[in-house]
């Protein structure tokens, strides 16, 4: 998989500024996907938990970009303007230490051709996801990236409560609300969908590529279900079980039912995010809002993906003599 993938970047020697196209910068974030895939491997080889999640993130927010870039025509211009912005904000530290004045930087920067704020993540994926073939842009960014970022890489309640044990004992060495396993696939995933998205703008679509992306993301958990998971087993009761699985099968018996399909979005919404208000009150988890809004939003969106799904099947055993 790998092999093919670097046959992919064909943008070496690396063009000129005014020569450098989107689909270029794709392959350039293709390659930085291949490094910390490996990097990845490495990581949970050794088990470096906390290196091996933002290494994950890392390339959720590659993949994006990569696949971005392959539809916005003027990302080299917005990359260029958040590289000047982000130099600005790097050199601040000479004003601060008088080496230079803070005029100097400026005209340094505009004399470059000025800065701006580049493309955001979210931006990014929103974008993504109009286009055909959008590799579930959002879908990444919300399931894994968000809560990563929460969990991992932000100084937050969430992140500190991780050293916050049993019986509320302090552990320097942190909670992990995810699985090693599951970043590692993350990575992979991310590479392969990358891979296939700058094939396929290429007319080199293969099987091969798209399977390995696929069967990747599947067999990846989210961090907010490896979190729920594990509150889960502290405090359910058997007591609780009957109505809790009357709850599941209900809503799960909607997901695949034809009025799902042909509810408007807004009430499809409203029915899961109460849904999931009903399941986490029979299961009476004491969790920060925060962790509430992650688990919900997560939840809302796997079920929706699955309604989607049988809706594109049902309509796939439609014929026109039924």
């Amino acid at each position: 998989m790998r092999a093919a993938a670097r046959q992919l970047i064909d943008c070496d020697p690396w063009p000129n500024d005014d020569e450098t196209t989107g689909p270029d910068v794709a392959k350039l974030a293709l390659l930085r996907l291949m490094h910390l895939q490996q990097q990845v491997h490495r990581a949970a080889m050794v088990g470096a938990d906390e290196a091996v999640v933002q290494l994950a993130r890392s390339s959720v927010e590659a993949c994006v970009l990569g696949v971005y870039s392959l539809h916005e025509s003027n990302v080299v211009s917005q990359l260029k303007a958040g590289y000047l912005r982000a130099m600005r904000s790097m050199l601040a530290y000479l004003v601060d230490d008088g080496l230079v004045t803070k005029d100097v930087v400026d005209q340094a920067v505009s004399a470059m051709g000025g800065g701006a704020n580049g493309p955001g993540v979210w931006a990014m994926a929103e974008q993504v996801d109009t286009v055909p073939d959008s590799a579930g842009a959002v879908s990444l960014y919300r399931r894994f990236y968000v809560p990563t970022s929460t969990f991992f890489v932000h100084a937050n309640a969430a992140s500190l409560l991780r050293h916050v044990g049993k019986d509320n004992h302090l552990s320097e060495r942190p909670s992990l609300p995810w699985t090693r396993r599951s970043a590692v696939h993350i990575a992979d995933a991310c590479m392969g969908i990358l891979s296939s998205a700058i094939a396929g703008r290429e007319g080199k679509k293969s099987a091969m590529v798209e399977q390995y992306a696929h069967d990747h993301l599947a067999l990846a958990y989210t961090p907010v279900a490896v979190a729920m998971t594990r509150g889960l087993r502290r405090s359910l009761r058997v007591s609780q079980l009957p109505v809790l699985v009357r709850t599941i099968l209900d809503l799960r018996q909607y997901a695949a039912s034809p009025q799902a399909a042909s509810d408007a979005p807004q009430v499809r919404e409203t029915r899961l995010r109460d849904g999931f208000d009903q399941l986490l009150g029979l299961l009476g988890l004491d969790l920060p809002d925060d962790i509430v809004r992650l688990l919900r939003e997560d939840f809302v969106t796997r079920v929706l993906d699955a309604i989607t799904e049988y809706a594109d099947q049902a309509a796939q055993q439609v014929t026109p003599d039924h």
